[in-house]
């Protein structure tokens, strides 16, 4: 190799010849966009230095799952998603302050959706890698079903065929959770 090796070829070193150098090389190309990414969802240096890193460490440990797009574009995609669930994460845990009125009904209502919500994520979680990051994609980030189709290599209607079965499997799994929790 000589010259600037590219991102194909700091890859193949990594896949087939466990060159963890090579993967530092990727690090130090992509690293700024990356944490830019992180920066503008997350607001805070030290939380969009994590985001960074464990997309990284993500990255690196889904490699073989690399579709040859952009390596700066997919890890930056892995970064987001970590991004939004950390969000979500505080989101969850952030609590109006308590008024006066705390018996009011809707608290009950809200303890029974974080649940649910617990449930949902906690099934996503066992998906596929593939149908994970379609529901991820979709669900997460709004991407529109045309473009997941050209992601992934398939037409919109086979992602529409598959989204809908992947949401069968997860009302499946949730409400056999739900009937066993009982």
């Amino acid at each position: 190799m000589f010259g600037k090796p590219s991102d194909i070829e700091l890859i193949r070193g990594v896949l087939h010849e466990n060159d963890s150098r090579a993967f530092g090389l990727l690090m130090q190309r992509y690293t700024s966009q990356v944490y830019g990414a992180a920066m503008r969802l997350m607001h805070d240096e030290d939380d969009a230095a994590e985001v960074t890193q464990l997309a990284f460490i993500q990255a690196y440990k889904q490699l073989d799952s690399w579709r040859g797009e952009s390596f700066g574009a997919w890890v930056t995609i892995i970064a987001n998603h970590i991004a939004l669930r950390m969000l979500e994460k505080v989101k969850r845990r952030q609590t109006d302050p308590l008024d006066e009125n705390t018996d009011s009904p809707d608290e009950a209502y809200d303890e029974e959706r974080e649940q649910r919500l617990q449930s949902l994520e906690q099934a996503v979680d066992t998906l596929p890698e593939q149908d994970r990051q379609i529901i991820r994609w979709h669900y997460y980030d709004g991407v529109p079903l045309q473009t997941i189709a050209e992601r992934v290599g398939q037409t919109e209607n086979n992602i529409k065929v598959r989204m809908f079965r992947i949401r069968e499997r997860l009302k499946k799994k949730i409400e056999n959770e739900s009937t066993n929790d009982k």
